[in-house]
C-alpha cells in the first residue's frame, strides 16, 4: 500500500519584492556559470544535431499527414 505524501504549505513561499534583487543576482550567477562552461559545437556535432532534428520533424509530419489522410478517407466513406 502506498503512503500519502505530506505537503507542508509553509515550505512553498512566494518571495516578497524586497527579496527579488537577491534572487535575480543568484539567477544571473547561474546563467554566467552555464555560459562559461559551454562551447561552440564542432561542425560534425552541428551536422548530427541538424540531421536528427530534421529526421524527427519529418517523422512527426508523416504521422500527422497519415492521421489527416485516414480521417479524410473515413469521412468520405461514411
Amino acid at each position: 500500500m502506498a503512503s500519502l505524501i505530506e505537503i507542508n504549505p509553509d515550505d512553498f513561499r512566494i518571495p516578497g519584492p524586497k527579496e527579488w534583487p537577491g534572487i535575480i543576482k543568484k539567477k544571473l550567477r547561474e546563467y554566467k556559470r552555464v555560459l562559461s562552461i559551454t562551447r561552440k559545437p564542432k561542425m560534425n556535432e552541428f551536422q548530427a544535431v541538424v540531421k536528427v532534428t530534421g529526421l524527427g520533424m519529418a517523422v512527426i509530419g508523416l504521422i500527422g499527414f497519415t492521421i489527416f489522410v485516414t480521417v479524410q478517407l473515413i469521412k468520405n466513406l461514411a
